[in-house]
């Protein structure tokens, strides 16, 4: 738990991102433990999840959600990601992201290193694949490869991105 909470810390310098990735983090630690411990530390986790998270960000983060370490909240207000989503390291998201199921057909994976710009929406059974960029306002409803960028309210999905430019 500490070494990915040191890695989200290290992409995370607003305080707010770093609460929020704490409480969440925590959550994931609680689940991870089948022990007294989980069930004495889910009641502190719920509290902190609801006060700090729910009511004051407007976010719903789940404690089951599987994430990889250097997630970065560029502002993290209103986000929402479904417990059976599956994230890579490394990535960034906007305010107002969601991530999600769409009609019970299954869970997107995200994988490493992909940026979700200002409401930016996935849902369905779709992967977005390493280094890809989702635009804002953009909806996911097809995969995108690896560097492809997707635009648009119905996000239509482009090629690779210039490989030329440095991350």
């Amino acid at each position: 738990m500490f070494d990915t909470l040191r890695r989200d810390f290290r992409r995370n310098r607003d305080p707010l991102a770093r609460i929020v990735l704490t409480v969440f983090r925590f959550g994931q630690w609680t689940v991870a433990r089948r022990t007294l411990t989980r069930r004495l530390s889910t009641i502190p986790y719920k509290l902190l999840n609801l006060l700090v998270v729910r009511l004051g960000t407007n976010s719903d983060l789940p404690r089951e959600l599987r994430c990889g370490p250097g997630l970065k909240l560029f502002h993290p207000y209103g986000l929402v990601l479904h417990r059976d989503a599956r994230l890579g390291e490394n990535i960034n998201m906007y305010h107002h992201v969601t991530i999600g199921r769409k009609d019970f057909t299954g869970e997107p994976v995200i994988e490493s290193e992909v940026t979700f710009g200002a409401g930016a929406v996935v849902l369905g059974p779709v992967t977005i694949g390493y280094r890809a960029k989702i635009g804002a306002g953009a909806t996911v409803l097809d995969d995108v490869p690896a560097y492809g960028t997707a635009v648009g309210p119905r996000a239509s999905v482009r090629g690779p991105a210039n490989l030329s430019v440095r991350p």
